[in-house]
């Protein structure tokens, strides 16, 4: 069986998540990553260790995700507010 995630279609991947993800404010990923972690804590102590190294291991992306888009937002608004010094 052929590797589904190999060079060619990475970029094809990556667009494909970029888009299903654009409308979602980067605020509310990282709350669902907080929350994954949180549930991947309890599930850890009430004795589901499997289940909770799946869960702790998708948080992982999704806070990657979602500090990458809180970031492009907070540049965007720091650029909106500060002076054009260009037409001086």
């Amino acid at each position: 069986m052929e590797n589904l995630i190999n060079q060619e279609n990475l970029e094809d991947i990556r667009e494909f998540i970029e888009d299903k993800i654009a409308d979602i404010p980067g605020s509310y990923i990282l709350v669902g990553a907080v929350g994954s972690l949180l549930l991947s804590s309890y599930l850890s102590k009430i004795g589901k260790k499997q289940a909770a190294s799946v869960i702790a291991k998708l948080s992982i992306p999704i806070i990657g995700i979602g500090l990458a888009k809180y970031k492009d937002v907070i540049e965007a608004g720091i650029e909106n507010h500060l002076p054009n010094y260009d037409n001086a």
